[in-house]
């Protein structure tokens, strides 16, 4: 299969050369006043098209598929390697001798904002 740094250009060149083909074959076609001499051009600039354009959008759609893998895979690499380490953090002896705080009983964890004028002397309040 064609290496994954030319697939890009490659599947752009056949998307323009399609391009190219149906326009040629338009072009005939428009030419041509009887119907008869119009099917060749037709026949040839139409399908050649459809099948140039259809393989680079095909070849193009598989190549950022294919960069999409292998960017999650690296994402999800990370986070493993995270999840691992936070993993070993949460189990050291630092981490469970109990170093986190909690609000007393029958009160809120947030300060609660003094009336305009007044100095804010209560961290909590009382539930």
């Amino acid at each position: 299969m064609i290496e994954l740094r030319y697939r890009t250009p490659v599947a752009l060149s056949l998307m323009g050369v399609g391009l190219i083909v149906g326009v040629l074959g338009y072009l005939g076609v428009s030419r041509e006043t009887e119907v008869a001499f119009q099917l060749p051009y037709f026949a040839s600039g139409a399908v050649g098209a459809l099948l140039l354009f259809s393989a680079g959008a095909v070849l193009l759609l598989s190549t950022q598929l294919q960069v999409d893998t292998s960017r999650l895979d690296e994402l999800e690499e990370a986070v493993r390697a995270m999840a691992s380490e936070l993993g070993r953090l949460a189990d050291s002896p630092i981490a469970s001798a109990g170093s986190r705080r909690e609000a007393p009983r029958g009160t809120r964890g947030h300060r609660v904002r003094a009336p305009e004028g007044e100095t804010d002397s209560a961290t909590s309040t009382p539930a």
